[in-house]
Order: C-alpha cells, then sequence, then structure tokens
C-alpha cells in the first residue's frame, strides 16, 4: 500500500541553516529534513535528510525511525548526540524540531 493510500500518514519538513565552513554549507546552506508520521501513534516511520553523506543520512534514519513525538524532544536530541558528533549537529537537531514542532502545529498533537 502506498503512502497515499494510507490516510494516517503524513509528512513535514524543517529546515535550518548549516554552520559556516563546512561542506554541508558550502553545497546547501541548509539541511532539510522530511519526516513520515503516523498520526494514530505519533512514531516517526521514515525520514530523510538533506546531507552529504549517505553513511550520516542512514545513521540519522535509524536514530528517528520509532521515535514518537509525544515524547519530550530531549530524548531524541540526546539519543542522536550519543552517536553521533558530526559539525552539522545542531543544524540537523534544528532542522528535526523544526519539522516536528510542524507537526504538533499543524495536527494539534497534545
Amino acid at each position: 500500500m502506498g503512502y497515499l493510500e494510507k490516510n494516517d500518514y503524513v509528512l513535514v519538513s524543517g529546515f535550518a541553516q548549516t554552520p559556516k565552513g563546512t561542506p554541508l554549507n558550502e553545497m546547501y546552506k541548509h539541511i532539510g529534513v522530511q519526516l513520515l508520521v503516523d498520526r494514530k501513534s505519533n512514531r516517526i516511520i521514515k525520514s530523510d535528510f538533506s546531507v552529504i553523506s549517505s553513511l550520516t543520512k542512514e545513521v540519522l534514519q535509524d536514530l528517528v525511525q520509532g521515535y514518537c513525538i509525544d515524547e519530550p524532544f530531549g530524548n531524541l536530541e540526546n539519543k542522536i548526540k550519543k552517536h553521533m558528533s558530526i559539525p552539522s549537529l545542531g543544524a540537523v537537531l534544528q532542522a528535526i524540531k523544526s519539522a516536528i514542532d510542524r507537526y504538533k502545529d499543524t495536527f494539534k498533537v497534545l
């Protein structure tokens, strides 16, 4: 079944400026995050990140998949910080938070 056929899935995005002097900034200037969220469970079921390295993208996807948006963002932030140390980590976290906030604002998650 495709995502569009599943009425309980929504796609949200968030963006953040990348740190100057990093390869990511040279290529993109901003990082983008897309989250596919199951509205019944408020869990992230799939994600995508505009990063240069496929390994970085894979690790980020693994870390955010299954995260429940009802949990405090600090839980996800700490999990990511425990497993990653990259120059653009602050921008990545800000972009994820922006996408989650967009989800909460748009779909009124309490």
